[in-house]
């Protein structure tokens, strides 16, 4: 099952970013791996340590504070997830994040992270991997259309196309709305064009029966 699972992983990673990933040119921490957490215990943990690089935001607000390894019952908040997180794994490395846009009975509204930077100028693609329910992910302001693109037993491998936008600056924000949660992990940029799913389906299927 590990090699089968290792061979999923390569073929889809081959298709998927094609020639090679694009320099983030002014992104930061688009893996959730620079945080400095050292000392703390589950709980509120200022941004600026848990997310470096990222604004978080709550119900509109710009929130100082985000969670680290616990979550809220029901208001909206961002969660750091750690390899010891109550609630289950990254998705890889140490780290990944929570967005919670609150449950039915929230007085908040939304929640999600933010950043500014350029898009490099060859990007075709943004690629990024979690659980994306109620998740909305925008740049400048303008909403980009992703699909799922592949899948493992623990997260979703999804694309949107970025063409439009590359060698612009403006802001990237991932937002997840009331009701809804979503997990949100290795964000890349990537020259190649966002694949068929049903494309990625026949060349993984291939790839396995080959194993």
């Amino acid at each position: 099952m590990e090699t089968i699972m290792k061979t999923f992983l390569a073929i889809l990673g081959l298709f998927a970013f094609g020639s090679g990933l694009c320099p983030s040119q002014g992104f930061l921490n688009l893996d959730f791996e620079s945080a400095h957490l050292g000392g703390y215990a589950e709980g509120p943990i200022p941004t600026s340590l848990g997310i470096p690089g990222w604004t978080a935001y709550v119900s509109g607000y710009d929130a100082r504070q985000i969670l680290y390894n616990t979550i809220n019952l029901d208001e909206p908040a961002v969660t750091i997830q750690a390899t010891n997180f109550s609630y289950g794994s990254p998705i890889q490395g140490l780290y990944t994040i929570f967005i919670q846009g609150g449950t039915i009975y929230a007085r908040g509204t939304n929640a999600g992270i933010a950043q500014t930077g350029q898009i490099p100028i060859d990007a075709k693609s943004l690629n990024f991997w979690g659980d994306a329910a109620n998740m909305q992910v925008t740049f400048s302001g303008q909403s980009l259309a992703y699909n799922s693109i592949g899948s493992t037993g623990n997260y979703t491998i999804f694309g949107a196309d970025i063409s439009a936008f590359a060698g612009q600056i403006g802001e990237l924000r991932f937002n997840v709305t009331h009701p809804g949660g979503a997990t949100l992990d290795n964000i890349q940029f990537s020259n190649s064009p966002v694949p068929e799913p049903g494309t990625v389906a026949l060349l993984v299927a291939g790839g396995l029966l080959g194993a």
